[in-house]
């Protein structure tokens, strides 16, 4: 069973709950007294709220749960308040009965006691509407007038009677309440979730990385290339001859040159203009390019110049797209500046990737939408979506030139084309590069975000280790268990590993466990042996049986 769930999982979390309220109801039932399953569901989806554990259970929750949290938000009969506390002791109880608190719990007799502690915080607090949500305090009123809840007329009538001042409501303690429920309503929530653990490259890797990067090679050569300045044109651009020219030395825009009527007919060299000046490695002056002085030694110093011209991608506004057959930036270009973090912050979020550039499409998207508060498709012509797409592709293209990511096709047509929302989704899938994981962890890190790198986790309980390897590349997981079997003696944390089997029913989870417990020792092997002499038999079992996992002999392995 699982104990342990991210914010997204729902689904996952409605069967665990239905399935420990079934086991509390019964428990409650054979020692007869029942517990009420609706105030031992509302004490889960507390802790599902704050931390998603399950299985976690300290004295300060309990106080959290029966002083602020019960009394906001569960609407309970003023003759039935000890029911709470009753629920909590019985959910306790099964939890440690079933070995599902873990090492991070404080023991179960605490637990109940902190329950007795702070039942007289529950009852004062339960008393006060002032301390109700909005929700909760309505629904204390309909019980207090016999409201039934189902009928729709009796809850309008109630309604009505209570605007016109019928009914015997404290005006003022609805008016407090209505004040919070503003106030919370009109708080930020800002904070963005916690990205998944990284491996970050060796610095030798990082020299490497930038060293092979073919846009530093063509930015340091364009830096030479200008020398002591070309002059502009009037509104700024590169006289043709001199663009054709760089064109040439650098061997760019092949296909355009023939064609091209002003430098911004080649769009390499177009771009590359561009780049280098949000870089700062050149600047206009008197109408000539000219390089600054103060950046020729970033030429020579590739994680440093790395980081000067990723950090310039987001500053080069349309110059990714050029402009659309009327002469005008194409809708993603208006928005690049906010899209581009984005970007690499999703692909951050993925663990480095693979994410399918559909995905992109589709957030920039949400992006457009957001920024225009209307939905962008409506309006939006098929030349326009084109370009749309054309500019998400420019800016990865670009990425993909520096170094930062690596551009592969997926052949998962179905899953590319529900993700797309058309029969002919773009197949692409992006990943970071070892120094795109490294530029982005630092973006992050200066933007004030914790950004974990593996063995982060290695004091936390082992299922919420796994839980937030869930998406991770093999190798992050494997590595993050690694660091987390290293962090204990090989004893106990087979032990720890073997109880976990014992319990978990994910298959996800499972197979990096029985990988981690072949890093105990001797017991852990035996472990991974009986649980493939009963794979054979799993098929004949109930879908959620796990096969019975032995207590390891652990014999430690000393280098």
């Amino acid at each position: 069973m699982r104990l342990v769930f991210a914010a997204h999982e729902h689904e996952e979390y409605g069967l665990v709950r239905d399935r420990l309220l079934t086991a509390v109801l019964a428990r409650s039932r054979r020692l007869g007294r029942e517990v009420d399953p609706v105030l031992v569901g509302a004490a889960l989806d507390y802790k599902i709220g704050v931390d998603g554990r399950l299985g976690r259970w300290t004295r300060r929750h309990v106080a959290d749960a029966l002083a602020v949290w019960f009394p906001r938000t569960v609407a309970v009969a003023d003759n039935e308040w000890a029911e709470i506390p009753h629920a909590l002791h019985g959910l306790f109880a099964l939890l440690a009965e079933q070995d599902h608190l873990d090492g991070g719990s404080a023991p179960v007799q605490e637990l109940h006691d902190q329950v007795a502690d702070s039942t007289p915080a529950l009852y004062d607090a339960m008393a006060d509407e002032r301390n109700y949500d909005l929700g909760k305090f309505w629904n204390v009123q309909m019980m207090r007038h016999d409201v039934d809840k189902a009928d729709v007329l009796a809850v309008q009538r109630f309604l009505e009677q209570a605007t016109r001042g019928e009914l015997d409501i404290d005006r003022d303690a609805l008016a407090a309440v209505t004040r919070e429920e503003t106030r919370r309503r009109e708080q930020p929530d800002d904070t963005p979730p916690t990205p998944g653990p990284v491996l970050l490259p060796s610095a030798a890797t990082l020299v490497e990385s930038a060293s092979a990067s073919s846009a530093l090679e063509r930015l340091r050569a364009f830096t030479y290339w200008i020398r002591a300045g070309r002059r502009l044109t009037r509104d700024g651009r590169l006289h043709l001859a001199d663009a054709l020219a760089l064109a040439e030395a650098l061997g760019l825009d092949h296909f355009y040159r023939d064609t091209a009527r002003t430098s911004d007919d080649l769009p390499d060299v177009a771009l590359l203009v561009s780049w280098a000046r949000q870089a700062r490695l050149v600047r206009v002056v008197n109408r000539r390019l000219v390089p600054v002085k103060g950046s020729g030694p970033l030429l020579h110093r590739p994680i440093e110049f790395f980081r000067r011209a990723f950090d310039a991608l987001a500053r080069l506004g349309d110059h990714f797209g050029g402009t659309d057959v009327f002469g005008a930036p194409s809708l993603f270009s208006m928005s690049l500046g906010e899209a581009f973090p984005v970007l690499w912050y999703d692909l951050y979020q993925a663990g480095g990737g693979p994410v399918p550039i559909e995905h992109f499409y589709r957030v920039v998207r949400d992006t457009v939408n957001g920024q225009f508060g209307c939905v962008v498709d409506d309006l939006a012509g098929d030349v326009e979506q084109r370009l749309w797409r054309r500019d998400v592709t420019a800016l990865l293209d670009a990425m993909e030139l520096l170094g930062a990511v690596e551009l592969e096709e997926s052949t998962d047509h179905d899953h590319l084309a529900a993700l797309a929302g058309r029969d002919d989704p773009d197949p692409t899938v992006v990943s970071l590069t070892p120094i795109g994981i490294w530029v982005c962890n630092q973006l992050l890190l200066e933007q004030g975000v914790h950004a974990p790198l593996v063995g982060e986790y290695s004091d936390e309980d082992v299922e919420y280790v796994c839980v937030r390897m869930s998406g991770c590349r093999p190798e992050i997981a494997e590595a993050e268990l690694a660091a987390w079997v290293a962090a204990r003696d090989p004893r106990t944390a087979a032990h720890e590993l073997t109880r976990f089997l014992r319990r978990t029913d994910d298959p996800g989870h499972r197979g990096l466990v029985v990988a981690a417990l072949a890093r105990t020792g001797e017991g852990g092997h035996e472990v991974t042996r009986r649980l493939e002499e009963h794979a054979a038999r799993r098929s004949r079992r109930a879908p959620d049986a796990a096969p019975p996992i032995p207590e390891p002999r652990v014999a430690v392995v000393r280098s």
